[in-house]
């Protein structure tokens, strides 16, 4: 689902971890899940990853994804 402008934040990766496990938003992370610690211009968040595991350093943007009735902040990496 794409992102709108208004909802993306810069953000650069400062570490990451899968977990292998079953995410417990539905759609998402059925088969395990990576987490990103993110510095962005409002300090440093935990958030979801959409997409691979994230490498420290990377770049990219801090969007919201409603999963069923709840609202996650996702790490989305930018276009290599």
């Amino acid at each position: 689902m794409p992102a709108n402008e208004s909802d993306m934040s810069p953000a650069t990766v400062w570490a990451s971890t899968f977990v292998p496990s079953k995410a417990p938003l539905p759609g998402y992370g059925e088969d395990g899940y990576s987490v990103a610690w993110v510095d962005t211009p409002h300090g440093r968040l935990q958030v979801l990853v959409a997409g691979p595991c994230p490498a420290p350093g990377t770049a990219g943007r801090v969007v919201e994804r409603t999963f069923g009735e709840t609202k996650a902040a996702l790490f989305e990496a930018d276009p290599a």
